[in-house]
């Protein structure tokens, strides 16, 4: 990854600031300055500091500005006072630029691994309900934590992507009643269903809704089905197994399309088949948060004391129920448990199984039922984390509160700490004009409305597949447009490329806690800030060195090479000056953020940090490529300059989309 020069400047402003006043500081804040002639970095540090000790900020910084000019920090060319006292840092453009290029220089082309490894982290997310087809909603959630998980690994981070499977829920029972009570259809006769199966769940589960209105009988019937799936047993809990299973697969083919896969799936049912949520209500029942319900509205029941916790002040029946009467755990305590196994606080029960429908390139397990054929004990493989994120969405605030004061109870005297952070995020509508480019009637009056609101309970949506094959037939007709020689295979693939970037970088370049409105002219626009806007510029990129290639008759490696040996010798740091180097310099500027960006991305749980990252660099790159070209340069100087300069992108701009999850065409 690029050195980022902050932390340095930082580390010595922090040693800077124990000299001259001997006080000891956090890391200080580092800004960007609003003008390119204020510097590279702009430190408030004597501002803040100042007020503290009661000193004028100026002369704190004029302090600091000998200290650290006695005592050079390398890649800093000179440090400037600005304004009122701030302290700004000037880059040694030469020795930076070096320093980027011996960097990219040792590692290949494909996504660097994790150097080290310090904490496992858990990232669990898409966690779809078993009972229809994946909608573009779930497709928010999986892009969301791919990229999540992506990112966090890219510090050195050990990344372990659960995706928990809810086969027990009254969902798959709602199905398990259209099958067997409408359908007349016994679990063999689903078992030989034809594909796609997530479809036929889709229309079968929004009739079930629609009869379970104001009818007492068929409502009693899914009570029946429930406890047989709790209880897995009966012709009802073998019916729900072969259809979540059966659908679970269909998610996952589904997010294999877009490059997103998984460690571990974990099946509700597992959960409670090996009684997992037995031990974690003998560790809850020793902590003063859960409690026996003896007498009262809720008696017999195992229950959770919420009132007077923060976040709970204003219900007016703040304890949850975590057991029922009849001994039936509800979803908030299987949750609970589970948690409690991904943090290491139960002991690892399961019996887990390789997961045929993913890919040989990636191996990934699920946890296996009693009984099953090759399964196997794997202790200390999964689980175990201390830290992880649950990426769900927003109206799932209130449980997964709940879930973080189970597990403050049971660490809070002990010497473990558990981090559970839940990423939350907002819905995704769709504009108006797509809703009737994908089928969906829109009325009249709702022509005008910035977004159309779906339901996937009245099965007023648009499934993830579907809305994948038209953004890829509408990448296909582009390309083949742009490119008559190419013959259909190789349309196809690059339409199928351009649909995923489009999508993903849709999905995630807005905050998380903003309303969606997907519209897909706006997403397949080749300008703007979209995904194959993106993708361009990467193409284009790797275009430059295809035609020196071809035109020379020398690769990448050897091109870059004589680049470097003529601007040797500090030839480099005397090219950037001028008014071409200040906008050449701009664009290493931004390349040299990645690591800060990442940081800021983790740190304040918001992908679009990322996502902006990644188009301001498209904008500076595809700037560079107009203003500057390589070939028609007659001064071989500028020209060698250019070439590294756009390897340095090519390099870095590839690694920023694969963080993304965004694919990277050969051509577009």
């Amino acid at each position: 990854m690029i050195v980022d020069l902050r932390r340095v400047v930082a580390a010595a402003v922090v040693k800077a600031v124990a000299e001259v006043t001997g006080e000891t500081i956090d890391i200080p804040s580092v800004e960007d300055p609003p003008r390119p002639e204020f510097g590279d970095l702009a430190i408030p540090v004597a501002l803040e500091l100042g007020r503290s000790l009661g000193r004028p900020p100026r002369q704190l910084a004029e302090e600091l500005l000998e200290w650290l000019e006695a005592n050079p920090v390398a890649g800093v060319s000179r440090w400037q006072i600005a304004g009122p006292g701030y302290l700004n840092a000037f880059f040694d453009r030469g020795w930076v630029f070096d320093q980027i290029l011996d960097t990219l220089g040792s590692v290949s082309d494909d996504q660097r691994l994790p150097s080290s490894v310090d904490t496992k982290q858990i990232v669990e997310h898409t966690s779809i309900n078993p009972n229809k087809a994946a909608h573009i909603g779930h497709l928010r959630n999986a892009c969301l934590g791919d990229t999540l998980a992506r990112v966090v690994r890219s510090q050195g981070i050990d990344v372990e992507v659960q995706n928990y499977i809810d086969d027990t829920g009254v969902q798959v029972a709602d199905v398990v009643l259209g099958f067997a009570e409408i359908r007349g259809l016994d679990a063999e006769a689903v078992a030989a269903l034809p594909d796609p199966f997530d479809y036929a769940c889709w229309d079968l589960y929004t009739e079930v809704t629609e009869l379970l209105e104001n009818n007492e009988v068929l409502q009693a019937r899914r009570r029946e089905v429930l406890l047989s799936l709790e209880r897995q047993s009966g012709p009802e809990a073998e019916l729900g197994a072969i259809i979540a299973d059966r659908i679970t697969s269909c998610h996952i083919a589904t997010m294999e399309r877009l490059g997103i896969r998984y460690d571990l799936l974990v099946r509700e049912g597992d959960v409670v088949g090996l009684e997992l949520w037995a031990a974690a209500l003998e560790q809850l029942s020793t902590s003063d948060c859960v409690y026996f319900a003896d007498g009262g509205k809720h008696d017999g029941c195992w229950m959770m004391r919420l009132e007077g916790l923060p976040g709970f002040e204003d219900l007016e029946e703040p304890d949850k129920v975590l057991v029922r009467s009849n001994g039936a755990a509800t979803y908030v305590a299987k949750d609970i448990a589970y948690h409690m196994w991904k943090y290491g606080l139960l002991d690892d029960v399961f019996a887990y199984e390789n997961y045929a429908e993913i890919p040989d390139t990636h191996v990934a397990y699920r946890s296996a039922r009693p009984g099953s054929a090759n399964t196997r004990s794997m202790p200390g493989r999964f689980g175990g984390a201390r830290s992880g994120f649950n990426v769900i969405d927003v109206r799932q605030s209130y449980l997964q509160q709940i879930v973080g004061v189970a597990l403050a109870a049971l660490t809070r005297d002990s010497q473990i700490e558990v981090s559970h952070t839940h990423f939350s995020y907002e819905m995704v509508a769709l504009t108006p004009r797509t809703a009737e480019t994908l089928g969906i009637p829109v009325a009249q009056d709702d022509q005008r409305k910035a977004y159309i609101e779906m339901s996937g309970r009245r099965g007023y949506g648009v499934k993830a597949d579907d809305l994948l094959n038209v953004l890829e037939k509408r990448g296909a007709t582009e390309v083949a447009k742009r490119n008559p020689e190419l013959d259909a295979a190789e349309v196809d693939e690059l339409g199928r490329q351009i649909a995923v970037g489009a999508l993903r970088y849709f999905l995630v370049k807005f905050s998380r806690n903003k309303v969606i409105a997907f519209d897909l002219e706006e997403a397949l626009s080749f300008e703007g800030e979209t995904g194959p806007y993106l993708q361009y510029a990467g193409v284009r990129a790797h275009s430059i060195f295809a035609k020196l290639e071809e035109r020379w008759g020398k690769s990448e490696e050897e091109v870059v090479s004589e680049a470097r040996s003529m601007l040797a010798a500090g030839r480099l740091g005397s090219e950037l000056v001028g008014k071409e180097a200040s906008e050449l310099w701009n664009l290493i500027v931004q390349l040299m953020r990645l690591e800060y960006v990442i940081e800021q991305t983790v740190t304040n749980l918001e992908i679009s940090t990322l996502a902006k990252h990644a188009f301001g660099l498209a904008q500076a790159f595809n700037h560079f490529y107009h203003r500057y070209p390589i070939l028609k340069e007659k001064n071989e100087a500028k020209r060698a300059l250019r070439i590294l300069l756009a390897h340095v992108f090519r390099l870095h701009f590839s690694e920023v989309l694969s963080l993304l999850g965004i694919p990277l065409p050969e051509r577009m």
